[in-house]
């Protein structure tokens, strides 16, 4: 009841400030400043009422003994500075690899440019659920979001994860959006946002997943996954149509081993598109291994893999002409990746992060039309300059201040990437390179 008390308040405070505005409005300039505090009251408005209900039903809910919830999260901050610009998501908090060279009219490469800027949207707010049990398994559940938007809709609250989860003896099953399997129980630790991408597979799924104990430490999973927030590209961007309309969901398959200083797994992922009328299938392998042991972590994954821009991942697929039919035939670009990550320390670390991905070409030769040029749709290709991504690497030593409830972080990133001219086996010829410098700074407040 406090909590509804106060947010009412805070409406009729914010009201107050609206209505005083609207009495010195006589301009088109003070109109629409008008309709913007009116957008902003109803937003707030909004908002308050949200948290006031959940509040509520959350003191509701831990009244039952038998039942709780536990609230996590942290409010960050971030500042970069690039030397150049790159693919970038969340107006270039998350950084995921440097332009390649884009001349004007009078010879000056506009991407060539540096940026600066110091974001608060990585701020995160989480609700951890204990239940009674459901068909003798214990029930739990999770919500968890941020403040980073779709797309470039920025500083809106975005779902990063929401499922449920039983568990059995022997038996885990999940249902609802985390983290594909791919993304994995390693992953690099190191302060930036983008935890290693493109060189880590990234990516939150809806999916159904399963999970069996085979021996006390070797385990079986296996989960079935859809495309949300992170989609496949194609001719109509990227859209998670292209894997709807293929009816099948993007299938995991994987063994994975834990002892008391060693996780280790392989993996096997497929998935099949339908682009218009023509169907891609798509196949990929991941191996990783790590070893945490006092101050000392040892964490490495490789990925071979296709068409992984879902995961934003290098590569992707372009038409082939090889059909005798006169039917669109696609082929997938291969792609290795690895990445290897070594920190020391507790209360102070020191690590380093290295990562290298490497274009394979195509199994079919890719299709060159009348205008000379190919047709391919993923991450690292320009359609227009027809330029590919051939290799890419990274560098990036980091050292971070850790207390309890507080973390400070600095980062320096060197990511280097290989553009040439596409050849019709997926691979480039007059190949050219380009540096992106960044520097990272960071500071959270952890509760």
């Amino acid at each position: 009841m406090e909590e509804l008390f106060s947010s009412v308040l805070v409406q009729k405070f914010l009201l107050n400030i609206y209505t005083h505005s609207r009495v010195k409005k006589n301009t088109h300039l003070q109109t629409y400043q008008d309709e913007y505090l009116t957008i902003i009251f109803m937003n707030s408005k909004k908002l308050f009422l949200f948290v006031s209900v959940l509040i509520s039903s959350l003191n509701s809910f831990a009244a039952d003994s038998s039942v709780g919830y536990q609230l996590y999260g942290f409010v960050r901050n971030d500042f970069y500075i690039n030397s150049r610009q790159n693919v970038e998501a969340l107006d270039g908090l998350f950084n995921i690899f440097p332009k390649p060279v884009s001349l004007n009219a009078v010879g000056k490469d506009i991407n060539a440019v540096p940026n600066a800027e110091m974001l608060s949207v990585a701020t995160r707010l989480g609700f951890d659920f204990r239940g009674t049990p459901i068909l003798g398994a214990k029930s739990t559940a999770k919500i968890e979001f941020d403040f980073a938007g779709i797309s470039s809709s920025y500083y809106l609250i975005r779902i990063r994860q929401a499922f449920l989860k039983l568990n059995w003896d022997k038996t885990e099953l999940l249902v609802g959006q985390t983290w594909h399997p791919l993304f994995g129980s390693v992953l690099p630790t190191i302060p930036s946002l983008n935890t290693g991408s493109p060189f880590q597979p990234f990516n939150r799924s809806p999916q159904l997943r399963v999970k069996r104990m085979l021996t006390n430490e070797l385990s079986l999973i296996g989960s079935v996954n859809y495309q949300m927030q992170y989609m496949s590209q194609g001719p109509l961007g990227a859209s998670p149509s292209y894997l709807k309309s293929a009816l099948l969901p993007d299938i995991f398959l994987g063994l994975e081993s834990k002892s008391k200083h060693w996780i280790s797994g392989v993996g096997f992922d497929t998935k099949t598109l339908k682009i218009n009328d023509a169907s891609l299938t798509s196949g990929s392998a991941v191996a990783y291994t790590q070893y945490v042991d006092n101050k000392l972590q040892i964490k490495a994954k490789a990925i071979y893999g296709q068409n992984l821009s879902d995961h934003l991942m290098i590569g992707g697929y372009g038409i082939s002409n090889q059909s005798t039919t006169n039917e669109i035939v696609y082929t997938n670009f291969n792609t290795l990746s690895s990445w290897l990550n070594i920190v020391y320390g507790t209360k102070v670390q020191a690590g380093i992060f290295m990562g290298i991905s490497q274009n394979l070409g195509t199994n079919k030769t890719l299709n060159i039309d009348a205008a000379k040029k190919i047709t391919a749709y993923g991450y690292g290709f320009y359609a227009d300059s027809q330029q590919l991504m051939d290799r890419l690497f990274r560098v990036a030593p980091h050292i971070t201040y850790n207390l309890s409830n507080f973390k400070l972080g600095f980062e320096y990133e060197l990511t280097s990437a290989n553009y040439g001219r596409i050849q019709r086996k997926g691979r480039i010829e007059n190949s050219s390179t380009v540096t992106n410098h960044r520097a990272t700074a960071t500071i959270s407040y952890i509760f």
